[in-house]
């Protein structure tokens, strides 16, 4: 138990280290209460704070980024989906889980949100904007399955300059490997690329999301 508090998974040296072994530096640290608050409410009263399940720091760019004629893709949704169609003009989003779908769309519905396009798609999360043209989203958040054909799917409907943020990319799992070096790649010599090891809402412990503006949208075809 003791172990399970101190090292979550067992995958890194403590909860206050990402998966590549950097430690939480000191700023991150001001975030500590609101983790440790925020999972003792999601974990003891299954409560959740309406914000994206991100790293705090993360959180607070994301929030000062992203403008009110916005089109915005998530692949993975939740608190999320309420946060960004708060902020932005359109939000698609695309949720592989029957049971969490039917749950946000329940909230959605009470919030009476219109600028909200939620999909629901068990298998080929990746294919489910087929329909929306590319170059078409001012922001594509990465998350949830299958993240290295998402991040193809990414690369191609994101605009030209546009950004999009992968969760998670310390994970030593393939797919969000590839998923990194697959965005790295679209990114491009000119792009703003900022890495975030943060302390997250509702889950105490330190992971690492990347944020980059893509220029190089043909990269992704070198790993088709």
């Amino acid at each position: 138990m003791l172990t399970r508090l101190i090292k979550g998974d067992g995958m890194r040296k403590s909860r206050l280290h990402n998966y590549n072994g950097q430690f939480l530096d000191l700023s991150g640290f001001l975030y500590l209460p609101r983790s440790i608050r925020t999972t003792l409410l999601f974990k003891l009263a299954n409560r959740r704070p309406e914000l994206p399940w991100l790293g705090f720091r993360a959180i607070n760019h994301l929030r000062e980024l992203v403008k009110p004629n916005w089109s915005v893709l998530e692949f993975g949704s939740g608190m999320s989906t309420v946060w960004f169609a708060r902020r932005c003009g359109l939000l698609v989003s695309v949720e592989t889980d029957r049971s969490w779908y039917d749950s946000v769309r329940t909230i959605l519905t009470q919030k009476s949100f219109h600028n909200v396009d939620y999909r629901l798609r068990e298998q080929s999360e990746h294919e489910a904007v087929s329909d929306y043209q590319d170059s078409t989203f001012d922001l594509v958040l990465v998350d949830g399955y299958e993240r290295d054909r998402v991040m193809k799917t990414a690369i191609s409907k994101v605009k030209r300059g546009g950004y999009i943020y992968l969760d998670n990319s310390d994970v030593p799992y393939r797919e969000h490997r590839t998923a990194k070096a697959l965005l790295m790649e679209a990114a491009g010599a000119e792009s703003e690329i900022r890495i975030f090891n943060d302390l997250y809402p509702m889950q105490f412990g330190v992971n690492e999301g990347i944020l980059a503006r893509v220029f190089n949208k043909a990269a992704d075809r070198a790993f088709h």
